[in-house]
């Protein structure tokens, strides 16, 4: 099985399920409940334990050991370890990207997985990365935010293991390691830009933490998904986190 098609399976796997710039919005915490839907919290789970919503694809034994929920000061969240591995986790959701187009969450890294590069092939690891996956469930188009090592914020490459897949750099390098960021990214725009189309249906969102092909750890911790339509979100309280953006370009080593 060549890598582009394992990827394929791996995120149809997930999915087979019941059902501008990144941003900042403070305001869509506090927004009524019929503009904000709550994907995930990691509240209700036990501690230590495997977050049990969500879905893996391949060995669920190591991905339980990767993925465990962890508290801090009263507050649960999903803590993810990776040694020389790689495995998705995903939760379904299935709505019109057009009616909740943000998508927020609130993640930290502890130790980037040294030398990854998510230009390559070689080097293609993250050490925390949230995908958007879209369209239908044979070859879904996916959309995956990334904490990298290497690779420039503001970078738009090709996913180099899957032809239908494309990625953002949100942060990238040891800059705010060990910190909790909040990220917003109105994921419907970026889907226009980056495959010049209007998107179909959500299908859901994955995250993975990832270390197999540096062969090396990576360690991250996520928190608070949430959709938002955009009057959650008002301009006045949206603050940019990535520069301004010039026409869409997808970056190559």
């Amino acid at each position: 099985m060549t890598k582009a098609v394992f990827a394929v399976a791996l995120l149809l796997g997930l999915l087979a399920v019941p059902s501008v710039p990144s941003l900042a919005c403070t305001a869509g915490l506090t927004a009524p409940a019929d503009l904000v839907v709550h994907l995930e919290s990691f509240a209700e789970y036990p501690l230590l334990a495997f977050p049990g919503q969500w879905k893996v694809r391949g060995d669920e034994n190591k991905a339980r050991l990767i993925y465990r929920v962890a508290e801090e000061n009263g507050d649960r969240f999903l803590h993810a370890h990776a040694d020389s591995q790689a495995i998705q986790i995903g939760i379904a959701q299935a709505f019109p990207p057009h009616e909740f187009p943000l998508l927020h969450w609130r993640w930290r890294v502890t130790q980037l997985p040294p030398g990854g590069d998510e230009r390559r092939k070689e080097t293609h690891d993250s050490a925390a990365g949230v995908y958007v996956i879209f369209d239908n469930k044979i070859f879904p188009r996916v959309i995956k935010y990334v904490w990298s090592t290497t690779v420039p914020v503001g970078a738009r490459i090709q996913n180099p293991l899957y032809w239908r897949a494309k990625m953002i750099v949100l942060r990238s390098g040891p800059s705010g390691l060990g910190e909790w960021h909040q990220e917003t990214v109105n994921f419907y725009q970026d889907y226009k830009e980056l495959f010049d189309a209007e998107p179909g249906q959500v299908q859901g969102i994955g995250l993975m933490t990832s270390s197999s092909f540096t062969k090396s750890v990576a360690i991250a911790d996520y928190d608070d998904f949430l959709l938002l339509n955009p009057q959650a979100c008002p301009a006045e309280e949206l603050v940019g986190t990535l520069p301004p953006r010039s026409p869409t370009t997808l970056s190559t080593p």
